[in-house]
């Protein structure tokens, strides 16, 4: 429906204690929407405590979460050596995906599709398959499947008759409507710097992804968590929910707010143990504000 406010969690999946830490914000707040990392070591446990959760499946929304961030790939890192290190982990930035999509051509760039396309297969076959999490929307771990050449083999694959059965209803442009922020200016004074450009980045792919999604018959809700990456906070979602939610009503569409609420504990649980900015991310206070942020939602959209 259109004034549907999807109240969402990136990275589920990650430990177990993590998971449950996110499906907290389901049982005392208003999280209705969770993104599943489909290459973690507990992803039958996770699935079992959704399960558990909304046994009916009809209060959260079940996403994918392409990975090509973090971990190792499902698709077997033989099979996929431009996206992995000599470890068998992926390795490879935002910047180097957005780089090759320009750079590689004739056969390099085949050999890249295929190897791209090949892991999506292998995401997709692990929380439909192997575990069947009843995905109804795609996005991806750090907006990855916004880069043309992850995007086209992300349509390719879920074009195949093998995912025809999954009607897949939502993919994810994470582009922030920058109408809603005039409203408050003062707002964008809070805006870190590498939220812009990341905006900037990602701004360049929007229009061309409504279209492919609009002719195929799938949906983008109004999107609001790019600015305020992992500064989701009460004071944030307070002063902006009210003016992005009348932008939404306005275009008829769903409105998909992004949190990080699920910290870890210490860096043994991180999927790359060896990665620093990873475990900035993962342990940060901030995602505890986030997380305490959705269970005070109710009240929030209240005033």
């Amino acid at each position: 429906m259109a004034d549907k406010i999807w109240f969402h969690a990136d990275d589920y999946g990650v430990t177990i204690e993590q998971s449950q830490r996110i499906l907290d914000c389901w049982q005392k707040g208003a999280l209705n929407s969770v993104s599943v990392l489909p290459n973690t070591l507990v992803l039958k446990e996770v699935l079992q405590l959704l399960d558990q959760a909304d046994p009916e499946e009809t209060q959260i929304r079940r996403v994918l979460h392409l990975n090509f961030v973090e971990g190792k790939p499902l698709a077997g890192a033989e099979n996929v050596p431009d996206l992995v290190d000599r470890t068998g982990y992926f390795d490879k930035g935002f910047l180097q995906f957005l780089q090759w999509n320009y750079l590689k051509k004739g056969t390099k760039r085949r050999a890249l599709i295929r190897q791209i396309q090949l892991e999506i297969t292998a995401q997709l076959h692990a929380v439909t398959k192997k575990n069947d999490f009843k995905i109804t929307a795609v996005d991806s771990h750090q907006h990855y499947h916004m880069i043309p050449i992850v995007f086209d083999s992300l349509i390719k694959v879920l074009s195949r008759k093998e995912f025809e059965h999954l009607k897949i209803r939502h993919i994810r442009i994470p582009v922030d409507p920058v109408m809603p922020l005039l409203h408050k200016i003062q707002m964008c004074r809070g805006i870190p710097p590498i939220n812009w450009v990341k905006w900037c980045i990602l701004k360049i792919y929007a229009k061309r992804t409504k279209r492919i999604l609009n002719s195929r018959g799938i949906e983008a809700p109004v999107f609001f968590g790019i600015f305020y990456t992992c500064e989701m906070k009460k004071e944030v979602v307070e002063a902006l929910l009210p003016l992005y939610k009348a932008y939404a009503d306005k275009k008829g569409q769903e409105l998909e707010l992004m949190f990080h609420p699920g910290n870890l504990m210490d860096c043994s649980e991180l999927l790359d143990k060896r990665s620093k900015e990873l475990a900035t991310f993962y342990l940060s206070d901030n995602r505890q504000d986030e997380a305490e942020c959705l269970k005070r939602m109710k009240e929030i959209m209240k005033k």
